[in-house]
């Protein structure tokens, strides 16, 4: 038999012919090499895995759906691949016990409750339970089905229940005869309990949270598929903490980014944020809004004769006063060094007139905190001045900022 070496050209052939679409990423989550079925695949599956991946990184699950897709993950020397079945069948019982869990969990708003469920519904067991440590010791049934019927939540001493096994060992852990295996704990003999299997699961800090529990009242069980199916139970569980709190993370994020580090309030994006909500509003036909630019005046001076902390907390203490200069709705963001604006959602001359009142006595309150002759200038503009032009609006209050810092130097 002669030989003979198969090189790059030779897979990316044989990928090109297999009907599992693949797609593999390099370790820093580019895009390595495609399939000719990934090219196939409809552009809303091939976005959502390639843009999670761009964003997120790559995910802890070795399965998941994704749009009806079952998707396998594989891990390769530098990098990982996708492989995404092209269709909907489910073609073992852990997938079908995975799609089963995930949308259970995306469906409901008591995860453990869904969890469970979809377990009975898997497993066919009387009892399905799932818990939690609620002390070194305790266990706390968060969610217990007994014939897919729900039964009354307990808290129970682990110590000396097959639960310790689970927990001590932290793998999946089965008894084909509970009660002779623990004689001692009476309560198996009285619900009737013939066989257990449990699997402890983990959070986002992969630490164990408590432990999936399935028992039924026959012997003849398959304790394969009962592995199976509590595995991805704890995957599934695991998986949906882990999301949770890259959701947290990414939101706490853009929440970051939203915010001013110097003053708390919003910064540039949020205030632009806000205008594009007001324009929005504007196309609808509403125009009750006005805005306010505000500089501060004589910082300069105030850093090079105090220093640059009193000119840090002549910035805050504004930023504090406009913040709640106007109604609860109102929004002010710091948009420059010592710039601000805010967005109110009321207009008018009354509203002129008792913004301008406050607007002084702020100025005021600051002078005398700071022992130092600071001042700030303000420019006010209604958006019904300028017929709804969003430009047009934030130029007048500008225009009119920089008159009045004109006529205190004059």
């Amino acid at each position: 038999m002669s030989s003979s070496k198969l090189t790059a050209d030779n897979f990316a052939h044989l990928l090109d012919n297999i009907p599992d679409a693949v797609v593999a990423f390099d370790a820093s989550g580019v895009v390595a090499f495609f399939n000719r079925s990934f090219e196939l695949l409809d552009d809303t599956v091939k976005d959502s895995l390639i843009n999670e991946v761009k964003d997120v990184g790559a995910p802890n699950t070795s399965v998941f759906w994704r749009h009806d897709s079952l998707v396998k993950k594989v891990v390769l020397t530098n990098g990982f691949a996708y492989l995404i079945s092209p269709n909907k069948a489910e073609s073992s019982v852990a997938e079908a016990t995975l799609r089963k869990l995930t949308n259970a969990l995306e469906d409901s708003t008591d995860i453990y409750y869904a969890a469970a469920k979809a377990i009975y519904e898997c497993l066919s067991w009387r009892w399905v339970s799932i818990t939690r440590f609620s002390s070194p010791n305790k266990l706390e049934v968060l969610a217990s089905l007994d014939n897919n019927k729900k039964v009354d939540l307990v808290e129970y001493e682990w110590v000396g229940t097959p639960c310790q096994l689970v927990v001590e060992t932290n793998r999946f852990t089965f008894f084909s005869d509970v009660v002779d295996a623990f004689p001692a704990y009476t309560g198996l003999k009285e619900m009737g309990a013939q066989t257990y299997a449990g699997l402890v699961y983990r959070g986002s800090d992969n630490q164990p949270l408590g432990h999936v529990m399935a028992i039924h009242d026959h012997r003849d069980v398959d304790f394969t598929l009962a592995e199976d199916v509590i595995n991805i139970a704890t995957l599934a569980l695991s998986t949906h903490f882990q999301l949770h709190r890259t959701t947290a993370k990414l939101k706490e994020a853009q929440e970051q980014v939203s915010i001013d580090c110097l003053t708390g309030i919003g910064n540039r994006h949020a205030y632009e944020e806000a205008l594009r909500r007001v324009k929005q509003k504007v196309s609808e036909g509403e125009q009750h809004w006005s805005l306010a630019i505000v500089d501060l005046d004589n910082l300069k001076p105030l850093n090079d004769n105090v220093g640059h902390n009193a000119g840090d907390s002549f910035i805050q203490l504004m930023a504090v006063e406009l913040n709640k200069i106007g109604r609860p709705g109102d929004m002010a963001f710091r948009i420059g060094g010592d710039e601000f604006a805010i967005i109110f959602e009321q207009s008018g001359e009354g509203f002129v007139n008792s913004l301008m009142g406050r607007f002084i006595k702020a100025v005021e309150r600051i002078r005398l905190a700071l022992n130092f002759r600071v001042g700030a200038s303000i420019g006010l503009a209604a958006l019904a001045e300028v017929d709804g032009d969003i430009e047009k609006w934030i130029s007048l209050a500008d225009s009119r900022m920089y008159e009045e810092k004109q006529s205190k130097r004059a």
